[in-house]
């Protein structure tokens, strides 16, 4: 990607060996709380993804325990369709890390846009039904399932491979302690577009709302755009408690690569 301006903790990590034994190599994605590098874990001689928090969150609690949320939720996946987080803790900079599976491809949502082929859309859907059978098997609801956080890279054949990641905000159901985000009753969190009715009304949820959001990209992915638009977050969730959405037209069904 094009060179970015970062902080100067975070640009004098680049070509450092940190943690002991991780080689910080270039950016590959910027964030509003984290910058991604690729990375080498020195011992392994294995390419990885090095997701640091930026400084200025470091002393902020709540976004500190998204972050550490994420590496807890990922950590004990096993499943080809769940981005697995490998290693986490503090640099020495004093920095919050986590080591990741580095992906090569794109998030789903640089595909869409524009109708895809039915085959491609149940291809996708299977794998991303997949990949929350096994998280919620492990006690993880995503609560923020969007095109953004669902990345398409490539298998060993050449065939579509998807994985779900960015579990920022998920749900660790087993987690009897409150960090002032999972466990208020009340609190909305989540993205309005695909948000399921439960959970735009601020009710405490489980893994049904992953699932409404995946009918809903779905929906959109086979028609080109989501059932819901609006400039507004408040119209989206409104629409989504108390609208209808509208029937697939007939060309989304008949619509194939071939």
């Amino acid at each position: 990607m094009a060179r970015v301006a970062l902080p100067r903790q975070l640009s004098r990590l680049q070509g450092q060996i940190v943690a002991g034994r991780y080689l910080v190599e270039d950016v590959i994605g910027v964030g509003g709380m984290a910058v991604v590098f690729r990375g080498h874990h020195q011992g392994l001689g294995r390419a990885v993804a090095i997701k640091v928090l930026r400084p200025e969150y470091g002393d902020n609690p709540e976004i500190a325990a998204r972050f550490d949320r994420e590496a807890r939720a990922s950590s004990g996946f096993d499943h080809p369709n769940c981005r697995a987080v490998l290693d986490c803790g503090v640099l020495e900079s004093g920095l919050k890390f986590m080591a990741m599976q580095l992906l090569e491809g794109r998030e789903l949502s640089k595909l869409m846009g524009t109708q895809l082929p039915a085959s491609q859309c149940i291809a996708l859907t299977l794998q991303v039904l997949r990949g929350l059978d096994h998280a919620h098997r492990h006690g993880v609801v995503h609560r923020d399932l969007k095109p953004d956080n669902l990345f398409v890279t490539r298998d060993q054949h050449g065939n579509d491979l998807l994985k779900i990641v960015d579990f920022g905000i998920a749900r660790l159901v087993d987690d009897k302690i409150a960090d002032g985000l999972t466990t208020k009753v009340g609190a909305i969190v989540g993205t309005p577009a695909y948000m399921s009715p439960e959970q735009a009304l601020g009710e405490d949820i489980d893994g049904r709302a992953d699932l409404y959001a995946v009918g809903i990209i779905l929906y959109e992915m086979l028609c080109g755009k989501p059932p819901f638009k609006s400039k507004e977050a408040r119209a989206l969730m409104k629409a989504h408690v108390g609208g209808r959405i509208p029937p697939l037209p007939p060309t989304c069904l008949l619509y194939t690569s071939d």
